[in-house]
């Protein structure tokens, strides 16, 4: 499977899982240094196909593809700018992980050995218009720090990461723990986190 089929189908897996609605959602993913391929502005994700994905450098030049970029794609350039290591970034509106965004509460992620090992720390990132400058600006300090996954506040979640399979393992992950969490909580039963010192120890019984 090439880069673009792989985004496409991963893509149109997250629509598909629920883990964006509507046209809400963009992803791309790494050529080489300056180039990405991305998906197009206000597309149903269910429905993309190789044809609809856009070849674009990281200063905004349109290298291949009719459509048009998605609108969010300042993010994108400045996440791999800052981050030579990230290969790809999913941006979606998962139902669970969202609420999250706007209660604008933590998601206690050792509820579960999985979201423990996958998901680590989380940046919260306070509201910025989407699309615009200032909205790709406000990760820059998080990024510096080696964070991979943000809970943005109204608006959704960005998870980035070395390949697209590794992305959306993060994604699927976060947005379950999400709807455990949440779960319990409307049933008014309370939430037991994993001791610290057994989340170290599975850890490092992983050699991570």
């Amino acid at each position: 499977m090439g880069m673009i089929e792989e985004l496409v189908e991963y893509s149109k897996l997250a629509w598909d899982r629920g883990l964006t609605e509507s046209t809400g959602g963009n992803m791309s993913v790494r050529i080489d240094a300056n180039t990405i391929y991305i998906t197009p502005h206000s597309s149903i994700k269910h429905f993309l196909k190789p044809k609809d994905i856009i070849k674009i450098s990281l200063d905004d030049r349109v290298i291949e593809g009719d459509g048009e970029p998605s609108s969010e794609r300042k993010m994108h350039f400045l996440i791999y700018k800052e981050r030579p290591d990230i290969n790809c970034v999913f941006h979606v509106h998962p139902t669970y992980a969202t609420a999250f965004a706007v209660s604008n509460e933590r998601i206690p992620i050792n509820t579960l050995p999985e979201a423990a090992l996958l998901l680590r720390e989380i940046a919260y990132l306070p509201y910025r218009m989407p699309g615009t400058q200032e909205f790709a600006d406000v990760f820059t300090p998080e990024l510096k720090a080696g964070r991979d996954i943000f809970i943005l506040q109204n608006h959704g979640v960005t998870v980035i990461g070395k390949s697209i399979k590794a992305v959306y393992e993060k994604l699927e992950t976060l947005d379950f723990v999400s709807k455990v969490v949440l779960t319990l909580k409307m049933s008014g039963e309370k939430i037991k986190e994993i001791d610290e010192k057994d989340v170290k120890t599975f850890l490092e019984s992983l050699k991570l």
